[in-house]
């Protein structure tokens, strides 16, 4: 591996290694299994502690110019890129993105096979070619999101792992901030958006992290994506695959006064 042949001393390369292998063992069957409502509930209390840390990881890059949370996320990841950059190692981290782009694709089939035994948004239209055609929240679209940005979180803690072994990496950021990330994947999270949660009954609007749970519904059968935003003690909403944040359910199955703020899904390569 071109891990070996570089000039990284044996304990950085082993460091890298060790990372490499950790994201290699997420397991994707974890993420993609249906739990029940009260399955997920027990998993709340774990969930709050992991989307603390995250956020306490983010928000000290929150500036005059960087005012969001999700913005925030691409600072460390910018010095981590640069200092590789600087220190001619672009070589070496576009090697370990091949491994990242590899397990991105496996997560996308994963979740291809999820939401076809789940309730779908279904395209309006059926065309071979049908990427423009389709809604812009479909299913197939929220595939592509989940998948592009399961490579980005992974990529983005492996470069800055890379970068965490050489010299002039800045010691403010040698805590790599995209750790708490993985462990929501590890955990079962099917994503990590930055939304901002609006309750129209209580006139707020708040920044808060979120991620999809795949969630079966007791009533009905349903099988859903449930919702669960940072600071809730228990499951409070739910959506069909490809619906938007802005058509949430709460748990009983009526319409949420509780919406998200978040881009659609526009300009996503469709995945299966």
């Amino acid at each position: 591996m071109i891990l070996e042949k570089s000039t990284l001393p044996y304990n950085s390369v082993k460091s890298i290694m060790a990372s490499v292998r950790r994201l290699c063992s997420i397991n994707t069957e974890n993420i993609f299994t249906y739990r029940t409502v009260s399955d997920i509930n027990d998993m709340c209390v774990r969930l709050n502690i992991l989307k603390k840390k995250s956020t306490d990881a983010f928000r000290p890059f929150i500036s005059g110019s960087i005012k969001t949370l999700c913005h925030s996320m691409g600072n460390p990841l910018k010095v981590a890129e640069d200092i590789i950059e600087l220190e001619e190692k672009s070589d070496l981290l576009n090697s370990l993105l091949k491994i990242v782009t590899f397990l991105s694709s496996k997560y996308a089939m994963s979740a291809s096979i999820a939401a076809m035994m789940g309730d779908c948004q279904y395209p309006e239209t059926s065309l071979v070619f049908d990427e423009q055609q389709d809604h812009p929240s479909s299913y197939r679209k929220e595939i592509a999101h989940m998948a592009r940005y399961y490579r980005l979180h992974l990529g983005s803690f492996l470069a800055i792992e890379l970068a965490k072994e050489l010299k002039s990496y800045p010691s403010m950021y040698k805590d790599n901030r995209f750790e708490s990330i993985i462990e929501l994947y590890e955990i079962g999270c099917a994503d990590y958006i930055f939304n901002f949660v609006v309750d129209i009954n209580n006139n707020t609007r708040e920044e808060k992290l979120v991620t999809p749970i795949l969630m079966k519904l007791e009533h009905g059968n349903k099988k859903v994506l449930a919702a669960h935003v940072y600071g809730d003690e228990e499951i409070r909403l739910w959506k069909r695959w490809g619906d938007g944040y802005n058509a949430l359910y709460n748990i009983n199955g009526n319409r949420s006064s509780i919406y998200m703020e978040v881009s659609p899904f526009f300009n996503s390569v469709a995945v299966i």
